[in-house]
């Protein structure tokens, strides 16, 4: 039904225009004077009938010291009253006022203050609340009188209109919006979708990160809705802007929530407590400021809602929480490190000047293009935030990565030097001095190779590939060259383009050799170690003509080979190097004669 009436608005209201007969908010102009003290109403007619309010200057934006009298001439709508016995005035938010008229027994009046108890009669919009007046009510000739006093806005009354139409005119195009207003609550409505996406998506956040940052803002966006669905009388009535005194109790505390809320997200969203620690606990005892006047304003309201003290309170709230904002936009700009606080500092300053002009003007617009342009920079500032975590994250991964590679690798190395070293002790202890100047030479050039390139934790393949061969030759002399080996790489192959971790074949290999090939009684042993392309990855292949596992396991007495410890810790370095995946980096396959050991390297 609510969605018909702002169609039929836009339909219906033309056609309308173009009968005469109807008169609906026609506007009226009042003569305003001001007084600093109760004048009465016998005094105001006398001043009235001295001319006093045709000669009445400008008055200007109201003061909250004086009493404004508005006088009502509906001389220029003679011929209009003429065809009607009543007519529906509208007098629109004149805070505590009283309207004066005619009645049988002498003077009467009327009370139009909205809040508390009051004279006025509801329609479809709060904005065409009305007073019903006979036109015998009318002083002479065709006036009316109303007295108001202003404590919380401050309008500017020289261009404030009243509106009044005939009976069946209200009836007719009270539940219509007009041209203005839907124009005006389109820019509201697509502020308030947006923030409520925002809310829900940062309140869905919190709940999945449990990040503070995330609630708090959720909870700023919220109290926004709340205040800004003044706009519309559909999305305030969700907020019970049908009783009116609840409504303005709950927008008064909705501005302090906005700001208490936007303090503790900066809080969190820059992280004071860790950076800013002294301007952390300046921020704390502003939050505190701001809860203690929720309390103090609530008390304030429900015991009178019109009160002077009460609305200089929320002035004094709204400017020292604008000098806060400005010194804090100056504070951040020199002290905090990083990037961040320019998304801050730019949505501070365009939703207090939004604050600020709306506040002076009065006119409501203002604050909420700028609330929705901090939205945008805020919804940016968090993605970027998002952003840096995830780096922050992959560089302190990729850190433990390294560090914990670098660690299983500073026990492979000891494992290479202690095999190499005995090798050495065996070839001296029998007497092959050749062979042992030989092996040292070569065992030297290993290990000089080995701490050129101990702060790496990958080399490229090339590297990889010479230490593999500087290891096979001590091997091969070792064991007074009782195998033979094969290194084979592809023509078309860039070595120096891929990084592999270094040493990571070299213990497939070690037990081809001890395991596969030297427990064999042939002469014939061969070890073939193949380096193969493929889209992502390179495949190392090392196939011996062994005696295979299943033999091996024989010679060694034990039900299960048990691999080495070499072995074990290259197998943990792939599974870091593969970073999740679920398929295994190796593959063993045992072959008609020996074994082939396939091992999966991702290109770097």
């Amino acid at each position: 039904m609510k969605v018909w009436i702002l169609v039929l608005s836009l339909v219906q209201f033309p056609l309308f225009a173009q009968q005469t007969d109807y008169h609906f908010r026609e506007p009226i102009k009042p003569r305003i004077i001001s007084t600093d003290s109760s004048a009465t109403i016998d005094e105001i007619l006398d001043l009235a009938n001295d001319g006093v309010f045709e000669k009445a200057e400008a008055v200007g934006v109201a003061k909250r010291k004086y009493i404004y009298w508005l006088e009502l001439d509906f001389d220029s709508y003679h011929d209009i009253l003429e065809e009607m016995d009543s007519i529906y005035l509208y007098p629109g938010n004149l805070e505590v006022s009283t309207l004066y008229i005619i009645s049988g027994s002498g003077l009467d009046s009327m009370n139009l203050t909205r809040l508390g108890k009051n004279d006025l009669q509801k329609a479809t919009f709060p904005i065409n609340e009305y007073v019903g007046i006979a036109k015998r009510n009318f002083f002479e000739p065709n006036k009316l009188y109303i007295k108001a006093h202003f404590y919380r806005a401050t309008p500017n009354l020289d261009s404030r209109l009243l509106y009044f139409s005939d009976p069946d005119s209200h009836r007719i195009f009270s539940g219509f919006i007009s041209h203005a207003s839907f124009k005006n609550q389109v820019l509201a409505y697509f502020f308030l979708g947006v923030a409520a996406v925002l809310m829900v998506f940062n309140l869905i956040l919190f709940f999945y990160m449990k990040e503070k940052q995330y609630f708090f803002y959720g909870g700023f966006l919220l109290f926004q809705l709340i205040y800004f669905s003044q706009i519309s009388p559909f999305l305030a009535s969700y907020f019970g802007f049908g009783n009116l005194a609840f409504f303005f109790w709950l927008s008064t505390i909705a501005q302090i929530l906005i700001n208490l809320f936007y303090l503790l997200f900066i809080r969190y969203f820059l992280e004071f407590p860790k950076f800013l620690p002294v301007f952390d606990r300046i921020v704390i005892a502003v939050a505190l400021l701001l809860i203690a006047l929720v309390v103090l304003n609530s008390g304030l309201i429900m015991t009178n809602p019109y009160q002077l003290f009460q609305a200089r309170l929320m002035d004094y709230h709204q400017y020292f929480m604008a000098s806060f904002a400005f010194g804090g936009v100056i504070y951040l700009w020199l002290r905090y490190p990083g990037n961040l606080k320019y998304f801050v500092i730019a949505g501070t300053l365009v939703f207090t000047t939004g604050a600020l002009m709306t506040m002076f003007l009065l006119e409501l617009k203002f604050m909420v293009t700028a609330s929705a342009i901090e939205s945008t920079i805020f919804a940016l500032g968090l993605s970027y935030k998002i952003k840096v975590i995830s780096q922050e994250k992959r560089i302190a991964e990729k850190n433990a990565y390294q560090t914990k590679l670098g660690a299983l690798r500073a026990q492979i190395n000891p494992h290479f030097i202690f095999n190499s070293l005995s090798s050495i002790q065996y070839l001296i202890n029998t007497e092959q001095k050749e062979a042992a100047l030989s092996y040292l030479s070569k065992f030297s050039k290993f290990v000089r190779q080995v701490l050129e390139n101990s702060i790496d934790v990958h080399v490229n393949l090339e590297k990889e590939i010479e230490l593999l061969k500087v290891y096979l030759d001590l091997e091969s002399l070792r064991f007074d060259h009782a195998f033979h080996y094969e290194i084979e790489v592809p023509e078309h192959l860039d070595l120096s383009f891929f990084e592999v971790p270094m040493l990571i074949v070299q213990p497939f290999v070690e037990n081809a050799i001890k395991h596969g090939l030297m427990p064999k009684q042939e002469r014939d042993r061969r070890l073939w170690v193949r380096f193969i392309e493929e889209e992502d990855f390179i495949r190392c292949e090392i196939e011996d003509n062994g005696i295979g596992r299943k033999r091996a396991q024989e010679l060694s007495g034990k039900s299960k080979h048990r691999p080495s410890r070499g072995m074990e810790l290259t197998a943990e370095r792939l599974r870091m190097q593969a970073k999740g995946e679920r398929e295994s980096s190796i593959k063993i396959e045992d072959l008609g004669q020996g074994t082939k050991v396939t091992i999966k390297l991702n290109k770097q």
